[in-house]
């Protein structure tokens, strides 16, 4: 049997460093680089001369989907799943593995990841999503949070799919990453197409549009252990701020309109609690913190 050049994630990646943003949900913007596009934001082994990830026109919504296709390699010794990332993917060609660093900055639980796809995979072949939230505070071993996943199976027409964070502790994460992938087993099979599209992310308190992160609240201290403090850019009218417990519940509403506002966590229960603030019902801000 050939060699196959792929993964089982949860055994052969490697993770480790800081964040990128801004990804590009809905694979609307491509950057041109001569002999490859890359969706922005994103990446794959395109950069290393491996072009398994294409800019499609088969797309659910916008103009744009991406493509992502199982290859061969050097005359057929080595097969190559199509592979996109959040993290940055870098390639050892002498000792073939790989490794991912990094990822979105994102200080919040994520619930699930959805999205669109369709597949077509070569003799039973599929495609699999991977999604995880860690922390790797300088100096310090990687803490991974929550990690989720799923196989993605022939679909002709568009089709919804979701990924479910298994949460692993109730630590505060730093960084969340998606990787999607053409071919899910050692099995993977040339030729099978993973077609992707409208990428989310939801929390326990909300919806978050890839595109456009949310702005950073300065939280105070955190952990907490009797007070949490939450400092502002300005003052507003209208703006409120919510907590809530990890069954999203809410444990704490209310109006927030001067810079700071403290908030009493005596009767607060240990573990991790998230937040929003909302102005004029549009969400503005959003995050977790620890109470101890």
């Amino acid at each position: 049997m050939k060699n196959i050049f792929t993964l089982i994630l949860f055994f052969s990646i490697v993770v480790f460093g800081k964040a990128q943003v801004l990804p590009n949900n809905d694979f609307e913007s491509w950057e041109d680089f001569g002999t490859y596009e890359q969706a922005e934001f994103w990446d794959s082994p395109n950069g290393t001369g491996i072009e398994c990830v294409t800019k499609s026109e088969d797309a659910y919504s916008g103009s744009y989907a991406a493509r992502l296709e199982t290859i061969e390699i050097l005359g057929g010794l080595y097969y190559v799943p199509g592979l996109l990332t959040l993290a940055d993917f870098s390639i050892n060609m002498v000792e073939l593995n790989f490794t991912l660093q990094g990822g979105l900055f994102l200080q919040e639980n994520v619930a699930k990841l959805t999205g669109m796809y369709k597949y077509a995979g070569v003799d039973g072949d599929s495609a699999s999503v991977v999604i995880y939230n860690f922390r790797h505070p300088e100096g310090e071993e990687m803490d991974t949070i929550g990690v989720g996943f799923t196989f993605l199976h022939d679909a002709e027409d568009w089709t919804p799919f979701e990924v479910m964070m298994i949460n692993k502790n109730d630590h505060l994460p730093d960084t969340f990453n998606v990787v999607l992938i053409s071919s899910g087993s050692e099995e993977v099979k040339v030729g099978s197409v993973l077609l992707i599209d409208s990428l989310t992310i939801e929390t326990n308190t909300g919806i978050i549009d890839l595109w456009n992160p949310i702005s950073p609240l300065h939280v105070y201290p955190n952990p907490a252990i009797e007070i949490v403090n939450f400092e502002a850019g300005e003052n507003a009218s209208n703006r409120e701020l919510v907590i809530y417990d990890l069954n999203g519940r809410i444990v704490s509403q209310t109006a927030f309109n001067n810079k700071t506002i403290q908030i009493d966590t005596k009767a607060f229960n240990p573990g991790l609690f998230s937040y929003q603030v909302t102005e004029k019902g549009k969400r503005i801000y959003g995050g977790s913190f620890l109470k101890k």
